[in-house]
């Protein structure tokens, strides 16, 4: 059970990318869980996927900042983690005011880890993707080693 949660212990250098190109949500979701799956934190991407998606349908994870925090907790996951993919263009996502997203953070969540770490992270991401000013850095990292090199400063638990 996750009680204590350093994201530099959930997000590995290989999970993170710089402009991916995708036509849509489903196009990320699926690219994202391939990295998770390479890295043998899920065990079966198109369970997880279907996880995900069934999540994305009891309410938007799109933020009006171009920011998606799509999470599925799934029986299919060996291990808490997270993937990220800044987009090259924004694609369409499920949001309160229907802005395109740019940047996806995906969690992927053991059962058992449902818990009190899983909503401490997500709350940690979320408040870290509230403010304008690291949000405008997570855009303009040219590098994935960048992008991951800011999303671990900026979002301590």
């Amino acid at each position: 059970m996750l009680d204590k949660v350093v994201i530099s212990d959930i997000l590995s250098r290989s999970c993170v990318v710089t402009d991916l190109v995708a036509t849509n949500k489903v196009e990320v979701i699926e690219y994202l869980s391939a990295l998770l799956l390479a890295e043998n934190i899920i065990n079966d991407k198109s369970g997880f996927v279907h996880d995900v998606l069934a999540r994305e349908e009891l309410g938007p994870t799109g933020f009006d900042n171009q920011v998606a925090i799509p999470h599925g907790k799934s029986s299919t996951v060996n291990e808490t983690r997270m993937a990220v993919a800044r987009l090259r263009d924004p694609v369409d996502w499920e949001t309160e005011d229907e802005v395109a997203v740019r940047l996806v953070i995906l969690f992927a969540v053991r059962n058992a880890d449902s818990s009190i770490g899983h909503i401490k992270v997500l709350a940690s991401v979320s408040v870290a993707l509230g403010d304008d000013e690291v949000v405008e850095q997570l855009m303009q990292a040219e590098t994935s080693e960048a992008l991951y090199r800011l999303i671990v400063n900026n979002t301590g638990v």
